[in-house]
């Protein structure tokens, strides 16, 4: 009786597909880090909720008792974690004539496909935060039942404040959205201390903001005044925010980098999974798999402009 002996070629082929693979992966012009906190998650789902601080201290007469305060809590949200997959097969024949060029670039292609899947679903929290329950390929629901960007953001200390803005990128749009964001309050209705230090922007913005923030002088002035935004903020191009991806050439974004609220979980980034031989075909598969899940958990220290003048 003859044995099923699995054939060598795969196994040949396999570590030379995940050093390109990870090579791939590490060359990526990824911008997820740039706008979101990344985290692990070892769970199903990942529950959240913003906390306030707590009000300013009470004079403290002498002998009296100290005054005890618990911060308040924000609107919960759920990360529910998706997965996302995909693969390719090599064929016998092509091993066998020798079609390296072709088989070699297989592991590059499973690699941008995984990357931009991820690059597409953060920027979708941006290209729809506009739209109460997200769009694209990433539907996410804010705890206070408003889109990421609104003007009208319930307060637990009363009222309602805004992040949203329709202007187009220009100085006074800019000097809107920084004394907004610095005015933020938290739900104990205290200033929630932001400090706006990334523009996000699609490749269409890049010159208009690079003309804000890295000018000498201030533009469109003949006053030579300085220009006070002068590397105040991180800009971060990011190309999924573009038409092009489905985003929009006119949309930016203000951020607090050690402030917002833009979470994203890793439940498993695992990296090329195979080969896996079918003995009936003699073919070798190789393939992806991971689980993620993105949102926010506050609007506070994002600010966001259609830039459509709508």
């Amino acid at each position: 009786m003859a044995l099923n002996t699995r054939p060598n070629w795969p196994m040949l082929l396999d570590p030379t597909f995940r050093t390109i693979y990870s090579d791939t992966e590490k060359q990526f012009p990824s911008k997820l880090s740039e706008v979101f906190n990344i985290s692990s998650s070892d769970k199903a789902y990942e529950k959240d909720t913003s906390v306030s601080g707590l009000g300013k201290l009470a004079q403290k007469p002498e002998g009296d008792s100290i005054v005890y305060e618990a911060p308040t809590n924000g609107y919960p949200v759920v990360y529910s974690h998706l997965t996302f997959a995909k693969g390719e097969a090599v064929t016998y024949e092509m091993y066998e004539d020798d079609q390296y060029n072709i088989i070699k670039k297989a592991p590059g292609r499973l690699a941008k496909a995984k990357m931009r899947t991820r690059e597409q679903f953060g920027a979708d929290i941006l290209n729809h935060g506009f739209t109460y329950g997200g769009g694209g390929s990433a539907l996410f629901n804010g705890g206070d039942g408003k889109a990421l960007f609104a003007t009208d953001h319930p307060l637990r200390s009363g009222g309602t404040a805004s992040n949203y803005t329709t202007a187009d990128l220009d100085e006074d749009a800019l000097e809107t959205a920084l004394v907004t964001m610095r005015a933020t309050k938290d739900n104990k209705g205290e200033l929630q201390m932001i400090t706006p230090d990334t523009l996000t922007v699609p490749p269409a913005l890049e010159k208009e903001a690079r003309i804000l923030l890295e000018s000498q002088q201030r533009t469109g002035t003949g006053n030579n005044d300085i220009n006070p935004y002068k590397g105040a903020l991180k800009i971060v191009v990011w190309d999924f925010l573009g038409a092009a991806a489905g985003g929009s050439d006119t949309a930016w974004f203000v951020s607090d980098s050690s402030e917002h609220q833009l979470n994203w979980f890793d439940r498993d980034n695992r990296g090329l999974e195979g080969p896996e031989y079918d003995f009936d075909t003699k073919t070798s598969k190789w393939s992806v798999v991971c689980r993620w899940s993105a949102g926010f958990s506050d609007w506070r220290a994002v600010y966001g402009s259609k830039g459509d003048n709508s």
